[in-house]
């Protein structure tokens, strides 16, 4: 169970480097706009955790992500325990140092439901969600985007802005579970070497999927 919610919030996070909002009459989305359009690669520290409908907290992780267009990112998990999600654009691995395992698949398979498909496309916003305004809190604009394909693997995102920069991602899932992403110390567009991106895994490693 926590390997799929910890594939599962990964992907979701993925959205972040593919919107292409045209609209103008959402403050938030106008903020998001800008900061996405000038900003082709990030990198950030990141708190994560997980709560049930009733608001139990069920699980906490910590890490850095790193991500360039088109397609390339790490997501690198330090707690609760070391885990691993990189993609070069073309195949994504998720690695468990821990159980010497990794599973990879290809890029494209990903659903064209999920937020990870938008990576590659300059798709307008409104065409995969409804976009709606949220009250600003706690000096930070919001915006909900609400999936219009059903079998999204959640049902409702929130988006948090802060200083014009993206801080905090909410995402709510069929069970009425709720993901909560902050990002600290982000940097827009660093530089990364193109073997940053890419995965090798290390002797012994039981590797599964199509690779």
């Amino acid at each position: 169970m926590l390997k799929k919610c910890f594939i599962n919030l990964v992907v979701m996070g993925l959205m972040l480097s593919s919107f292409n909002i045209l609209a103008k009459d959402i403050p938030a989305q106008i903020e998001l706009e800008k900061f996405l359009d000038n900003t082709s690669s990030l990198s950030a520290r990141f708190q994560q955790k997980l709560v049930d409908k009733y608001g139990y907290l069920l699980q906490q992780s910590a890490g850095s992500l790193s991500m360039q267009r088109p397609g390339k990112f790490r997501w690198d998990y330090i707690l609760p325990y070391p885990q691993n999600i990189i993609s070069n654009g073309k195949k994504i691995w998720m690695y468990d140092s821990e159980l010497e395992q990794a599973n990879v698949r290809p890029y494209d398979q990903i659903l064209a439901s999920s937020p990870v498909n938008l990576l590659n496309k300059n798709q307008k916003l409104d065409v995969e969600f409804i976009v709606s305004a949220m009250p600003k809190k706690h000096d930070q604009s919001w915006i909900k985007l609400t999936p219009k394909n059903t079998e999204s693997d959640f049902k409702e995102m929130q988006v948090g802005l802060q200083n014009g920069k993206i801080k905090i991602m909410r995402f709510i899932d069929n069970f009425e579970q709720q993901t909560e992403i902050e990002f600290e110390q982000l940097v827009e567009n660093p530089s990364f070497k193109q073997s940053y991106f890419e995965f090798i895994a290390p002797k012994g490693t039981d590797v599964i999927g199509d690779f």
